[in-house]
């Protein structure tokens, strides 16, 4: 009985942070501070997560915010997807007529 509610406890909390990581809005750093979550921007999406589900949910053909820049030792820092999450699905797994 023991074990059964540990694991149940250990799946639950696995669930918890798993549907948080859905929630979660971009970064950034100084240069690049994050936009506010006024609607100007689709939510952070990531292609590969959805590879069945092409994205209809609200706001998934607006821009994903990016932000990008060049450290001083050149490295190119870059924050976000500019592309629509409708876009970035398309790119990932719309494939082509080409295969």
């Amino acid at each position: 009985m023991r074990k059964g509610v540990v694991a149940l406890f250990a799946f639950v909390l696995a669930s918890l942070q798993i549907n948080g990581l859905d929630n979660k809005w971009y970064s950034g750093d100084v240069r690049c501070p994050p936009p506010d979550n006024d609607g100007r921007y689709s939510a952070p999406y990531n292609a590969l997560d959805h590879r069945q589900d092409y994205p209809i949910f609200s706001g998934a053909d607006k821009p994903g915010w990016s932000c990008s820049y060049n450290r001083e030792d050149g490295v190119l820092i870059q924050y976000g997807d500019s592309r629509t999450p409708q876009q970035q699905w398309l790119f990932t797994w719309g494939g082509s007529n080409d295969n």
